[in-house]
């Protein structure tokens, strides 16, 4: 028995690297981006290399990439409207707990040929199998025609977009993936994952946080409320009573 065990034991530490034999080394083009006043949109490049220890033998399928950028979680709200007396009107409603309020993907071939639907449950890929109440599982996720109008307005937004053959190999192991950034892309931390999959076989993934902050007036009129509350509070009036003043001067009729 202690040989047999003995055996396993090395065979096992044999076969272990060869299992996970590739891994991911990944770099963001920045790590912070700042929206300010003129802001208009921009953008973020992830750059990663494949890299194989010397004894992995070739796979016979090519190698894909997935890369996603999600925004901060936050609870959000479906509501229905309906049409009461000639008046369109919020009725039922459904909380999503703890969505995405950004999702940008850009995979290297079209999804449903990275990887099948268990694969890509199990770890949310793709805005079919993103979870909306809940942590990704095995199975589909269930819609509820509040999810699936949840999705629609975030892609009409432009704040969920799928970019299906945007991630580019330079060379057998270097990959550069673009990710735009709207205008109106929430501030917040957010996560850069980058997932390799080789004949639809999750093989290595690696993770990076940047951020999306307020910068120049903005950003300094953001921390005097939330540092000085009562000074912004009073600065807030003055400049209104001085506004309200200067535009009854200007129109004033004589």
């Amino acid at each position: 028995m202690i040989v047999r065990a003995l055996l396993a034991a090395a065979i096992l530490a044999v076969v272990s690297p060869r299992l996970h034999a590739e891994t991911l080394v990944t770099a963001l083009s920045t790590e912070r981006v700042y929206i300010e006043s003129n802001f208009t949109g921009s953008g973020v490049v992830i750059f990663g290399t494949v890299e194989r220890d010397r004894q992995t033998v070739a796979r016979p399928e090519p190698y894909e990439i997935v890369v996603t950028l999600t925004g901060p979680l936050r609870s959000m709200v479906a509501r229905r409207k309906e049409r009461v007396a000639g008046i369109w009107i919020n009725r039922e409603s459904s909380e999503l707990p703890r969505v995405p309020s950004f999702l940008a993907i850009a995979t290297t071939a079209p999804m449903v040929d990275v990887a099948g639907n268990r694969v890509r449950a199990g770890q949310g890929l793709g805005f079919d199998m993103l979870p909306t109440r809940g942590l990704p599982d095995a199975l589909p996720p269930i819609r509820t025609e509040y999810d699936a109008a949840f999705l629609r307005l975030m892609q009409r937004q432009g704040l969920f977009t799928l970019n299906e053959g945007s991630v580019e190999f330079l060379s057998s192991q270097l990959f550069r993936a673009p990710i735009e950034l709207p205008a109106n892309v929430p501030i917040g931390w957010y996560t850069a994952t980058v997932y390799l999959f080789s004949g639809g076989v999750l093989l290595a993934k690696t993770t990076q946080d940047f951020s999306i902050l307020k910068g120049g007036f903005e950003q300094t009129i953001t921390n005097l409320a939330h540092r000085e509350p009562a000074l912004y509070g009073l600065a807030t009036v003055v400049v209104a009573c001085l506004t309200g003043w200067l535009a009854g001067v200007a129109f004033r009729k004589d």
